[in-house]
């Protein structure tokens, strides 16, 4: 692994970045830079000003594969709803509609188009895609790039998609398929392939790419997953690697040691909106916890400047993010004390 190559690191979260070969900064205007100079300081000054500057939207809670770490797949191997009260769904394209045309004009800057389930089936992904690039908005997915046959990467291109991440949690076949339950790798790996070559052969210079693993909780051979992983998509083209540390369901990381020192930064910058319009603060509640409001009931900027989310923030203010149970026994405060 090329050491010297520049890094981004989150609480939980690695990521190499791009050589100059393969980066896609340089494509993009001084506008995307602006918005992450402000997403930075949101995040370390605790200002969440009057509305996110990102949303999570979540085009559907289902899924095509039971990957073994993720908490959907225990949830329903328990027989566990509180994720998914309503059962499966997709977000109406109407809702939808509406919160980006609202949410652009209060300060919007950015959408990622998932969050419990897998985008690519939402038979609407890519009117999604579009109708937020022509809102001016940089418009993320993740995606375990099962259904990124030929169609769908030429379809997401012209639809305007700027930054398409690829969960792939091996570099190792045998090891991709026993985590990855339901995909193929040599499959999934052509499909990576083949919207590459797509990107390429479109000229498009400012899509940032990104294949991202979970890494194995034992830390014994990390380094040489890492340098395989890395050698793997970058000969694929793929610009940025990430490295992610895991979390174990119902762990109770609290136990293991608390961060004195730990503010979470997405109180201050962005919000998740479930496909039936309940709006969380976090990527690790699943479970609802933490209901800030509901959007199609109530505007976000309402829920963002709520009293609900001023009771939330206020202790991670004074770094006291352990006086809120959910926050407590969350696994960002103790893994951002890890090294990955």
């Amino acid at each position: 692994m090329n050491t010297a190559e520049a890094s981004y690191r989150s609480p939980t979260y690695h990521e190499l970045a791009a050589p100059p070969e393969l980066d896609w900064r340089p494509f993009r205007p001084e506008s995307y830079f602006a918005y992450r100079r402000e997403w930075e300081r949101r995040g370390a000054e605790g200002d969440q000003g009057g509305f996110p500057l990102h949303l999570d939207l979540d085009p559907t809670n289902r899924c095509n594969l039971s990957c073994v770490m993720c908490p959907r797949t225990v949830y329903l191997s328990r027989g566990r709803s509180e994720w998914a009260p309503g059962g499966f769904g997709d977000m109406d394209f109407g809702f939808y509609r509406e919160i980006i045309e609202g949410s652009v004009p209060l300060g919007l800057k950015s959408v990622k188009l998932n969050f419990l389930g897998e985008p690519l089936l939402h038979p609407r992904i890519c009117e999604m895609v579009a109708l937020a690039r022509e809102a001016g908005l940089w418009v993320m997915i993740n995606t375990n790039a099962v259904l990124l046959d030929a169609s769908m990467s030429r379809r997401l291109l012209e639809a305007g998609i700027t930054d398409l991440f690829f969960s792939f949690d091996s570099p190792y076949p045998e090891e991709y398929n026993k985590i990855r339950r339901g995909a193929d790798y040599r499959r999934v790996l052509e499909n990576i392939r083949g919207f590459m070559e797509t990107l390429e052969r479109s000229g498009i210079r400012g899509t940032q790419t990104r294949a991202s693993m979970v890494l194995p909780e034992d830390p014994l051979n990390r380094d040489r997953i890492k340098a395989d992983y890395l050698r793997l998509f970058r000969d694929l083209g793929v610009a940025e690697i990430g490295f992610g540390l895991p979390t174990v369901v119902d762990r109770d990381y609290e136990a293991l040691g608390r961060n004195p020192g730990f503010r979470c930064p997405d109180l201050f910058r962005r919000a998740f909106v479930f496909h039936d319009g309940v709006v969380g603060p976090c990527c690790g509640d699943w479970e609802r916890r933490l209901v800030m409001g509901d959007a199609r009931k109530s505007s976000l900027e309402e829920i963002w400047n709520s009293e609900a989310y001023r009771n939330l923030r206020e202790p991670h203010l004074r770094q006291a993010y352990g006086e809120v149970p959910v926050c407590r026994s969350c696994s960002v405060p103790y893994l951002s004390m890890i090294e990955a």
